[in-house]
């Protein structure tokens, strides 16, 4: 199978830059990560989709629960594209925002991390000073 050429690169190249993950890693204290796990569940997993976040992964490290130790929880999310990026973040409802909130309550801390493939070039902002 031959990738098709477009002025972007390959159609392969184009889809798999367009992809954008979302990496949240949540900082747990020592026993809080089944309470967590419930609360991915049963408050932010049933939206989730519906506003095109799709769960790809969940890690936990380190792998064994110790008495005295956090554990971080990854969340690997994966979104079509930048557009659909911000709409995700435009279109969160109260469970999510319940989720976050109660997540924010038990965790000692959290990052999200957001990124698309690396290339040479970057897309730009369609006007300058604004995000795609």
């Amino acid at each position: 199978m031959h990738a098709t050429p477009c002025l972007y690169g390959t159609t392969h190249e184009r889809t798999h830059t367009a992809m954008i993950h979302v990496l949240d890693e949540i900082v747990l204290a020592p026993g809080q990560l089944p309470d967590v796990l419930d609360l991915l569940e049963s408050r932010y997993l049933p939206g989730s989709a519906a506003r095109g976040l799709t769960l790809l992964h969940r890690w936990v490290s380190p792998p064994v629960a110790l008495p005295d130790a956090p554990n971080t929880l990854w969340l690997l999310w994966q979104v079509p594209d930048a557009p659909a990026y911000y709409a995700m973040r435009a279109g969160i409802d109260s469970p999510a925002l319940a989720f976050w909130s109660t997540v924010g309550s038990l965790c000692e801390s959290r990052r999200r991390h957001v990124m698309a493939a690396a290339t040479p070039a970057l897309p730009q902002p369609k006007e300058h000073g604004h995000a795609p």
